[in-house]
């Protein structure tokens, strides 16, 4: 059985999170839900100075990655878009939750590549 320690933190007298931290943690599925190009940002292509376009980001749409309990970033995955999600990662597999917003077992996160953004959808995996 897991112990649990329940932290709460409240804005404007309503509870904005609540991190239920238990001892052993959770794996979590990160599943990328959509990739941008930089089309789909500023309009057009974005050339570099040496004459190329930057192109979409190399993860794709469906794609899915499982951190496990040494909650290392998976392999394959992407180090800037592990650094921006790193949190939200943490906060599932350490039992938190935000209350009213997409679930207890699910949150949502970006990367913050301005030229092409990812989104993800982050999960806590059931055992």
């Amino acid at each position: 059985m897991r112990e649990k320690v329940f932290i709460t933190s409240k804005y404007n007298n309503k509870t904005v999170l609540r991190v239920r931290a238990t001892m052993s943690p959770s794996m979590v599925k990160i599943t990328i839900v959509k990739v941008f190009e930089p089309k789909d940002v500023i309009g057009r292509d974005f050339i570099k100075s040496d004459g190329n376009p930057i192109p979409k980001c190399f993860l794709e749409e469906g794609q899915e990655f499982l951190v496990t309990d040494d909650g290392e970033m998976p392999e394959g995955f992407c180090q800037q878009a592990w650094h921006s999600i790193h949190t939200s990662v943490s906060l599932l597999r350490y039992g938190g939750h935000v209350p009213n917003w997409t679930g207890e077992d699910t949150l949502y996160s970006a990367c913050p590549d301005g030229l092409r953004p990812v989104c993800f959808k982050v999960e806590r995996v059931k055992e």
